[in-house]
């Protein structure tokens, strides 16, 4: 209830408890629970039963009479519950983003984890074939043999888990 009249009052608009509880019953809200989106929601809802009470009388003449806007008039005023929707959306798209960023990473992760556990396989099982294939690859790159080199280090060290220059020994 206090976020809805926090909102009301930093919009200027005239309201009372009774407008809040009948807003957020009619959006099925519990006043005393709301999230800051939810309470932008109900002010809303408060600023539209005001918009469409206040504008006109039962003959559907302006409530002064005398065709004037008023000072608190909701015509003359922008329409801030809007930057207020806007808001919202760009939260949930937010958390939408979120939730699948989140999912893409764990999908990478997994297939890079698989990816990773056949390769290991394949060269625990047959070494020579990886070790051939990528020499073929290295020819077929034209790249310098001690940049190669430093690569087989690192596999041999992160698989076998020892130092090829200890190996010799």
């Amino acid at each position: 209830m206090q976020k809805v009249k926090e909102i009301l009052l930093a919009e200027g608009i005239e309201f009372d408890e009774s407008d809040i509880l009948s807003a957020a019953s009619a959006i099925g809200m519990d006043v005393n629970n709301l999230n800051e989106a939810e309470a932008q929601e109900v002010a809303i809802q408060v600023l539209q039963a005001k918009k469409s009470t206040a504008l006109t009388t039962a003959n559907g003449k302006s409530k002064n009479g005398n065709g004037k806007l008023g000072k608190n008039s909701p015509r003359r005023k922008s329409t801030p519950p809007l930057q207020g929707a806007i808001a919202h959306a760009s939260q949930i798209s937010n958390q939408e983003i979120q939730s699948l960023e989140d999912v893409l990473n764990v999908g990478i992760d997994a297939y890079t984890t698989d990816k990773a556990d056949q390769l290991l396989s394949t060269i625990r099982n047959a070494p020579k074939d990886v070790v051939s294939k990528f020499v073929s690859k290295a020819m077929e790159e034209e790249a310098d043999v001690d940049s190669f080199r430093a690569i087989g280090d690192e596999l041999v060290a992160g698989i076998f888990g020892i130092s090829p220059t200890n190996a010799t020994e």
